[in-house]
């Protein structure tokens, strides 16, 4: 198991004695509202929202005595308990990674050899993520992609495009939605008065009312809009583009398209 830090720095569990038995990644919680109506049995759904998820692992501790064991619990206090969140990824999914804190405390039972002790997780945010983001997919990289089963070894994944009709992979099982997920559209292209940007598959339509030339860059980052680095929010239609789970086709009108680029992580359930 790799230990992350928002840092970017990198923490192998082995180099601390430790092994990973098992670990254990239950389903997301839902919670649901309901209604009682007057004439009709049971309840009426009237909204349903994930929740939380709490990962447990089982790690297995080995000292070489009973003095070892006191330098290592406490190594192991510090590698898990911080206030900040960080990510964790399992070696045998190296493709995916789970930003978590912490969820309560736990206990290295003293033993002179080894002993073996779960670990809770509450996770920051409920979905798995890919390591890699789309723009960063330059060529196969076994650690990032192998073992993900929405992918093939002969899977074209395009992430930039030179036309106005192209069609966007979401290789997860969960939407993207810039409101809640890391998104980054970049625009270049000829657009005297305005841009329209739609999503076929999910009817999402962005629309921004400015010229976009040959030297402009045109930024849709999560919920905001940016031309050459100068905010341009209020000059659209003030609409998102989400991305659906599997295909998505986009339609660009207004102009000609010189490059379009969609940069995310694949969410996982």
């Amino acid at each position: 198991m790799i230990i992350e830090l928002l840092t970017g720095k990198q923490l192998d569990i082995s180099n601390y004695s430790l092994k990973r038995l098992f670990h254990h990644i239950p389903s997301i919680s839902l919670a649901h509202k309901t209604e009682l109506v007057d004439g009709r049995d049971g309840m009426v759904f009237t909204e349903t929202q994930f929740e939380s998820r709490v990962l447990y692992v089982e790690l297995l501790y080995e000292s070489t005595d009973i003095y070892d064991y006191y330098l290592l619990r406490d190594e192991i206090n510090a590698l898990f308990t911080r206030k900040e969140s960080f990510y964790i990824t399992f070696k045998n999914e190296p493709y995916k990674r789970y930003l978590v804190r912490l969820n309560q405390a736990f206990e290295v039972e003293p033993n002179q050899y080894m002993d073996a002790f779960t670990v809770e997780f509450v996770c920051v945010n409920i979905f798995g993520e890919s390591v890699a983001t789309t723009l960063s997919l330059k060529e196969w990289d076994v650690n990032m992609w192998a073992w993900n089963g929405q992918i093939s070894w002969e899977e074209d994944l395009q992430y930039t495009f030179n036309s106005n009709t192209f069609v966007v992979k979401n290789l997860g099982n969960v939407d993207i939605d810039p409101r809640q997920n890391d998104t980054l559209i970049i625009v270049k292209g000829d657009f005297p008065s305005s841009i329209t940007i739609k999503n076929n598959t999910t009817g999402d339509v962005y629309v921004y009312t400015g010229s976009v030339t040959a030297t402009d860059t045109l930024i849709l980052r999560g919920v905001q809009s940016s031309k050459n680095g100068v905010s341009v929010f209020k000059h659209t239609n003030k609409k998102l583009i989400r991305l659906a789970r599997g295909e998505n086709s986009f339609t660009i009108t207004g102009g000609t398209v010189t490059s379009i680029q969609f940069d995310f992580r694949f969410l996982y359930l």
